[in-house]
């Protein structure tokens, strides 16, 4: 299995033990940066959209099986502390520039510098509503 990073994500955060637990429940924003050979698949996203960020832990503990003083199995939770660190947060479009390949979002809760996997339009934002 490969996968590479698409960009990068800017946040007031220096750990993701400053950031609160999900997006929603701080009020930050930041900025996620799209590497210049995946700029084309920013076109169709406009403000007010709402933005799937998958991002990668990279800081995280990947040992961690148990949480909350272990009466929790880590599945059961949102912590980046995991064996494969993928994490994802839903944040708001406030305005992408895709010649600049950078996406001001709201309701950030990565650390500063985290890498970029991918992004994804939810259905509520497209208004195409929910699959059949």
């Amino acid at each position: 299995m490969e996968c590479d990073p698409i960009g990068h994500v800017e946040t007031p955060f220096d750990t993701t033990g400053e950031a609160p637990r999900q997006g929603f429940l701080g009020e930050q924003s930041g900025t996620v940066h799209v590497d210049e050979p995946f700029r084309r698949g920013l076109t169709g996203f406009a403000p007010g959209d709402s933005v799937l960020v998958v991002w990668w832990a990279d800081d995280a503990d990947r040992s961690v099986l148990r949480v909350r003083e272990g009466d929790r199995g880590v599945f059961t939770t949102r912590s980046p502390a995991r064996p494969n660190p993928v994490c994802l947060t839903t944040c708001e479009l406030i305005a992408v520039d895709e010649d600049a390949g950078t996406l001001e979002v709201a309701g950030v809760d990565m650390a500063d510098g985290s890498p970029l996997l991918d992004l994804k339009r939810t259905l509520e934002a497209s208004g195409e509503g929910a699959p059949p």
